[in-house]
């Protein structure tokens, strides 16, 4: 007898039971499933948040450590300082034996090119180059926009023509292709420029000819750009 009274008594429950069940995975299905969809989704932007700050981070250290211009400065030392897109300088190089010497003790990382560029004209190092009557040249290539460029090298030719006679500076403003093709021969960039124009008319004109050229020839035969009082933009 108590047998079958459980018996009976287990077949009356299996539909509450099985109701139970039922609400209980519709349960699951529908809080637990949607919390764990709220989980993922909020794991995804997580996710997106930190690639988009990384973007953000990558971005901001490309910009100041990738060089979008150059400033070369050619006396007797050769040297060359890379500049970014926000007009700091992120490298300093010599470009020959006494560029390198030169460079070893000025430290302008970090600083405005212009301001670099007075540190270097007036450091010890180079004060012995500066005699009376030398010549020194300044090409800026690169600089983003033309006027952007251009606004980088009379910035740069105002610090130089406080310590220099305006006859004894050369200036250019260039392309990168420009400099690589100059430096491979050896010329600085308005010398280059003029040995180009020169072969036009004179096939034969080496750079070693252009070496003797006078820098009042060069200054013409360059062609370059022509910066009116660079000290007042």
């Amino acid at each position: 007898m108590d047998k079958q009274i459980k018996e009976a008594f287990d077949t009356f429950q299996t539909p509450e039971r099985l109701k139970r069940k039922t609400k209980a995975a519709l349960r699951r299905r529908t809080f637990d499933y949607g919390r764990n969809i709220l989980q993922r989704r909020r794991a995804r932007m997580r996710l997106a948040s930190a690639a988009l700050c990384l973007a953000l981070f990558l971005t901001g250290g490309s910009l100041w450590f990738f060089p979008s211009a150059s400033i070369s400065v050619d006396i007797n030392p050769s040297i060359e300082l890379k500049v970014n897109a926000l007009d700091r300088v992120i490298s300093l190089e010599g470009r020959n034996s006494d560029g390198i010497a030169l460079v070893k003790d000025i430290d302008v990382t970090g600083m405005t090119y212009d301001d670099a560029m007075q540190r270097i004209l007036l450091s010890q190092g180079l004060e012995p180059y500066l005699e009376e009557g030398s010549t020194i040249t300044i090409t800026v290539a690169g600089g983003g926009s033309d006027a952007h460029a251009e606004k980088m090298l009379s910035r740069v030719l105002c610090r130089a023509y406080n310590i220099a006679e305006e006859e004894n500076v050369l200036y250019c403003q260039v392309d990168w292709e420009t400099v690589k093709a100059a430096q491979a021969v050896q010329l600085c960039i308005p010398r280059y420029l003029a040995w180009q124009n020169l072969l036009q008319t004179d096939p034969t004109i080496t750079p070693e000819d252009v070496r003797q050229i006078p820098k009042e020839t060069i200054r013409v035969l360059a062609q370059t750009i022509i910066i009116e009082d660079p000290c007042h933009e």
